[in-house]
């Protein structure tokens, strides 16, 4: 039996831990990767700052009833993610406070320009012509297997991947942005100084997991949680222009709305502030 394991039997009780941090040993859901989670939200939140001494292995291994192995590679991972900086005879550190969370509105297309500009690069995975998929073409009025231009995009915040960007325009879009850096400027952008009359969008909001794929572009595990949003851009003619799907780190990026109680037909309501008002007209995806 190993040490930590018998600390747990000479008087450990999962009770003498805060109520939040029992494991679940039922949802198949690794033990070091419950134990990093919690670690990596107090990094995140703040309650953890850039310098402070991380619990040790030992504190661990007392704290959650698990032995040294899953203590040890839950700070791993916490290194692995550049969180926590590992040294021996000094203890586990707090590398870098957390990097501030993109805000957007809940119903606003795009990102805040004047916070994006400064703090994010884009990295082009991908970009060229492929047969549309079920879901790109509904999506464009398209049928399947008709040639659409595919984007792949990695957005980081700092030096932190922030979100995962997949868009799909009609060819003849895409040909009028042919050779366009979408480095350094936003697709959006690219389309609306290209002629095409932007208009209107849907948009849905969900959560979702990460992919194999996804999670090695956004540096977490398989089966991560993220943020998922998907827009069908129109132009003036109720023409669909673009499709994007776009997959967000939670911990870096969050959406906002200022609401108003008011009386209505059914007595006293939530209602959501007309976002159009805000004053951040320049924005970009």
């Amino acid at each position: 039996m190993s040490e930590c394991l018998r600390v747990k039997s000479k008087g450990y009780s999962r009770a003498d831990a805060d109520e939040s941090r029992v494991l679940d040993t039922r949802s198949g859901v690794p033990l070091y990767q419950q134990i990093f989670v919690i670690l990596q939200n107090k990094i995140q939140s703040g309650e953890l700052r850039k310098g402070d001494t991380v619990a040790t292995e030992q504190e661990i291994c007392t704290e959650f009833g698990v032995s040294r192995i899953t203590a040890r590679r839950a700070l791993n991972e916490l290194a692995t993610r550049g969180l926590v900086k590992r040294q021996r005879g000094r203890g586990t550190r707090v590398a870098e406070g957390p990097a501030q969370p993109v805000d957007a509105s809940i119903d606003g297309l795009l990102e805040n320009v004047g916070h994006i500009g400064r703090t994010t690069t884009v990295e082009v995975l991908r970009n060229g012509e492929v047969p549309a998929g079920r879901e790109a073409a509904t999506a464009l009025g398209l049928a399947p297997g008709d040639t659409v231009i595919r984007a792949v995009r990695v957005r980081h915040l700092e030096k932190a991947p922030m979100s995962y960007l997949v868009t799909w325009v009609p060819p003849d879009i895409g040909a009028q942005i042919s050779g366009q850096d979408m480095s350094n400027t936003p697709l959006l952008l690219l389309l609306e100084e290209a002629g095409v009359p932007v208009a209107t969008a849907r948009q849905t909001i969900t959560a979702t997991l990460a992919d194999a794929e996804v999670s090695g572009a956004l540096n977490v595990p398989a089966g991560a949680p993220l943020i998922e949003v998907r827009r069908i851009v129109y132009d003036i003619q109720e023409r669909a222009v673009e499709y994007i799907k776009i997959l967000y780190r939670p911990e870096l990026y969050r959406f906002e709305m200022t609401m108003h109680r008011i009386s209505g037909a059914n007595g006293r309501v939530w209602h959501a502030q007309d976002q159009g008002t805000l004053d951040a007209p320049d924005t970009v995806r």
